[in-house]
């Protein structure tokens, strides 16, 4: 019987700790694999999108609540600003693309943007961002474009009419605008950001419905005379033909208008900063913690198993079997150990990111790749692996250092 086989069966013969063991190491190893990879994705869907404008313009308030609802669709924008900013911004020498957008109503949780075509227009690394999959772009008003996570999750196609409904979000109860149908003109080709969950028409679209709730709220009480609703976007996506103008431009934006400028790529950062990487170091920790506990488990059932089988070690060196074989059994023990834990919590890791890329997809248009691995996760595994094997390196140098006649407890 070759060593492998007997390291094997004297795991298999003590099953609930070994299960135990197993578990402890897979469970670290999968918090490990799965914080990382989930670091890692977030941050290049991130700041990919983030990249794609150098400011974004809107009413005064928290500029990261302003990126998030304008950039990401991910909060309630902190209101609007005049039509003529717009105006202002798009004649300004320094800006090569000036893009309004404006928000108000959702169809089934997904934001109904009005905007301008050549929003279409962007490019991202000399390519360009957005691509056709289905139709063409809107030419009339409540002709929309759907991203592609709309058109699946929806099961809206060329031609479909819908209704929009008031708000940013699906809510019971919510008014429907079944006056004003869309119809579908267009879908998008994935582009793995939060694109992909917005639906796309022109702003007249967005003004004649809410000049018409203004009308009706003016007339509730009795103002409807002197109601005139006001063009307004809700920001302004700014694309700079340098971007070391950020800083200056932004200075400009904030005290010569009425507008709040802020810098994506710097707001996405402070979120990281301050909310997402304490959050995920502590995950790290936690996890690291778990892996540790698990090696001195290792190292204590390896001790306790070495010490009950010495008469089993005694004989096989009575037999013929040398020290360093001996060594070499215990130590395969924590080969199996080590390397069965990091297997299964790799697969459990990687699985449970793969079983929610599609609620992440959903909620928050974030696609990542649950089974990629980068260089940090692949050095991560390598020192969980080290750990492990050094956890059987005591017990295999006691298992070599004993001697067969005082294990059997024969005396010369």
């Amino acid at each position: 019987m070759t060593l492998p086989r007997i390291a094997w069966r004297y795991l298999t013969a003590r099953p609930l700790v070994t299960l135990l063991t197993l578990a402890g190491i897979a469970l670290g190893v999968a918090l490990i694999a799965a914080v990382l990879t989930l670091r890692r994705e977030t941050e290049r869907t991130f700041q990919r999108e983030a990249g794609l404008f150098d400011l974004v313009v809107g009413a005064k308030g928290s500029p990261l609540q302003l990126t998030l609802s304008s950039v990401y669709h991910l909060d309630m924008p902190t209101g609007n600003v005049p039509w003529s900013l717009y105006e202002k911004l798009k004649t300004n020498r320094r800006i090569e693309t000036a893009i309004p957008i404006g928000l108000g109503d959702n169809y089934r949780g997904f934001r109904i943007v009005g905007t301008e075509p050549h929003f279409f227009d962007l490019q991202h690394e000399a390519r360009a961002f957005f691509s056709l999959a289905e139709g063409r772009l809107f030419k009339e008003d409540f002709e929309v474009v759907l991203g592609s996570q709309v058109a699946s999750s929806t099961g809206l196609k060329i031609g479909d009419a819908f209704a929009g409904t008031h708000g940013l979000v699906q809510m019971p109860g919510s008014e429907e605008h079944g006056e004003f149908p869309y119809r579908v003109c267009g879908i998008l080709a994935p582009t793995g950001t939060a694109q992909d969950r917005a639906i796309f028409g022109t702003l007249r679209s967005v003004w004649i419905i809410h000049d018409k709730e203004h009308k009706l709220h003016a007339a509730i009480q009795g103002t409807a005379n002197r109601a005139e609703s006001p063009l307004e976007v809700t920001a302004v996506l700014i694309r700079l033909k340098a971007r070391g103008l950020r800083l200056w431009v932004a200075d400009d934006i904030r005290n010569n208008t009425e507008g709040m400028p802020a810098i994506p790529v710097n707001e996405i950062l402070r979120l990281y900063q301050s909310v997402l990487d304490p959050v995920q170091k502590t995950l790290l920790a936690v996890a690291a913690l778990v892996v540790v506990v698990s090696c001195f488990t290792v190292l204590v059932t390896l001790h306790q198993a070495v010490e009950r089988r010495r008469r089993d070690l005694a004989i096989i060196r009575c037999l013929g079997g040398r020290r360093w074989e001996v060594a070499a059994l215990v130590m395969l023990e924590a080969v199996f150990l080590s390397l069965g834990g990091l297997v299964i919590g790799l697969l459990l890791g990687h699985g449970l990111l793969a079983a929610a890329a599609p609620v992440l997809r959903d909620r928050t248009g974030l696609l990542i790749q649950p089974w990629s691995m980068d260089e940090a996760e692949i050095t991560a595994l390598l020192v969980i692996a080290a750990a492990g094997l050094l956890s059987g390196l005591l017990p295999a140098l006691s298992s070599y250092r004993r001697t067969p006649t005082h294990d059997l407890g024969v005396t010369e």
